[in-house]
C-alpha cells in the first residue's frame, strides 16, 4: 500500500487508489470501522472508474502501514482528565484533515466544480464507516484549528463528509440499549466475537411505521438469538469464507484504540457533534462541506437509531435558528451494516449520488 507521510514523518497513513480519472471526477475517501481494516472496501474498487468516482482507501491509526498510537497517546485518549481526552480526540480529526490535503496536493484531486443548475463535480467526499466517525468527528468540529494551508486546500476541495451507519456513541448520544455482545459477561470472549459477527451483520426488517416516524422507540432492540435465525439474506460475516474474513479483519486495535474511542464519554463526543454541526467558527472555516449521516434500510437497530436520534437534534436547533452546517440524512434501500462488501457497485452508485 501507498503511505502518505505526514508531519516529517511522524505521522503515517497507508492507502489504496482506485486511480484518477479524466475531467472533474469526485474522490470518495472511504475510513473503515473497528476490527477490520481498508480491506473490507475492497470489493467496491472495480466500480470506481465506471461510476466516475476514485476510490481512496485508508487504514486508520493501528492499522496496517498506518503509524500505530504511542503509549503517551493511548493515555491521552484514556484519560481521567476530561480536558486532555477531548484534546487527544481532537486530534485524530486534525491528522485525517492533514492527511486529506497531502492527498488533494500529492494525488492531484481537482477541486470542486459547481454547475449552473447547482450539481457538482470534483472535490473529495470523506467517508467514516460505523465507530471511524468517534476518530473523525474533529475534523470538522475543530476545522478552524487546522493549519491555515491544510483549510485552504480542504476549502476547494472537501464537499461532504458522510457518516455511514454510525453508533450513538460516536455522536455522544445515549444508546437504545446497554446490551453489545462484545461486552456481554455472560459468554467467553471467543463467543462474543462470534455472536458480535453475527449481531452486527444481519440484515434487520424493522416496522414500517419506525421507518416512517424514525421514531427510535418503535425499534425492536431484543438481543439477536445465537446462531442467528433464518432470514431473506445471511448475515454478512456469517456468509464469509474463513479466508476471506481473515483477509480483511485487524483485531488488534479492538482491545485498546478501538475501546477507548468506544468508550469515550458521551459528553465529550456530543461536544463535537454539536460543533461541527452547529459551531459558527467551524462552520467558517470550511463552509462549503456538508453532513450526511446514512443508515441502512436493513442495518441493526443501534445504527439507525443514531441517525435518527441526529436528526432530532438537528432540527430541534434548526426550529430555534441555531443550525451552522447543512446536515441530510438518507436512507440506503437494501442495506445492512455491510453494503460495501455485499453490494459494492449499489455502494459506490449510491455514495456517487448522495455526496
Amino acid at each position: 500500500m501507498p503511505v502518505a507521510n505526514l508531519k516529517h514523518g511522524a505521522l503515517e497513513f497507508a492507502y489504496e487508489d482506485s486511480g484518477p480519472l479524466g475531467g472533474a471526477y469526485t474522490t470518495l475517501v472511504m475510513v473503515h470501522g473497528t476490527g477490520f481494516h481498508a480491506g473490507i472496501f475492497g470489493p467496491m474498487m472495480p466500480f470506481a472508474a465506471e461510476n466516475g468516482v476514485r476510490l481512496i482507501l485508508v487504514n486508520r491509526r493501528d492499522y496496517p502501514g498506518s503509524t500505530p498510537f504511542s503509549d503517551a497517546e493511548l493515555a491521552d485518549l484514556g484519560s481521567p482528565d476530561p480536558a486532555t481526552r477531548a484534546n487527544a480526540l481532537a486530534q485524530q480529526g486534525t491528522d485525517i484533515g492533514l492527511f486529506l490535503a497531502w492527498l488533494v496536493r500529492e494525488a492531484r484531486i481537482p477541486p470542486v466544480r459547481t454547475a449552473r443548475d447547482g450539481t457538482q463535480r470534483g472535490g473529495i467526499a470523506l467517508v467514516a464507516w460505523s465507530l471511524a466517525h468517534t476518530a473523525l468527528a474533529g475534523l470538522l468540529a475543530h476545522a478552524h484549528a487546522l493549519p491555515a494551508d491544510a483549510r485552504a486546500v480542504l476549502g476547494r476541495c472537501l464537499r461532504a463528509y458522510c457518516i455511514f451507519d454510525a453508533p450513538h456513541v460516536s455522536f455522544g448520544l445515549p444508546t437504545l440499549s446497554k446490551y453489545h455482545p462484545l461486552v456481554d459477561p455472560t459468554h467467553p470472549m471467543a463467543e462474543r466475537v462470534a455472536r458480535f459477527h453475527s449481531w452486527v451483520s444481519t440484515y434487520y426488517t424493522h416496522s414500517d411505521r419506525a421507518r416512517k416516524t424514525h421514531s427510535p422507540a418503535l425499534l425492536d432492540t431484543t438481543p439477536l438469538p445465537h446462531p442467528a435465525p433464518p432470514c431473506a439474506r445471511r448475515a454478512t460475516l456469517d456468509a464469509m469464507s474463513s479466508a476471506d474474513l481473515e483477509a480483511v479483519s485487524w483485531p488488534g486495535p479492538i482491545q485498546g484504540s478501538e475501546a477507548l474511542l468506544h468508550g469515550m464519554p458521551l459528553e465529550i463526543a456530543l461536544a463535537n457533534t454539536r460543533r461541527m454541526l452547529f459551531s459558527a467558527d467551524a462552520t467558517r472555516a470550511l463552509p462549503d462541506c456538508k453532513v450526511v449521516v446514512i443508515w441502512g434500510e436493513n442495518t441493526l437497530w443501534e445504527m439507525a437509531g443514531a441517525a435518527w436520534a441526529v436528526e432530532r437534534l438537528y432540527q430541534e436547533r434548526e426550529d430555534a435558528g441555531e443550525v451552522g452546517r447543512t446536515l441530510e440524512v438518507v436512507e440506503m434501500p437494501g442495506a445492512n451494516h455491510f453494503p460495501h462488501w455485499d453490494e459494492p457497485e449499489a455502494m459506490v452508485q449510491f455514495l456517487a449520488c448522495v455526496v
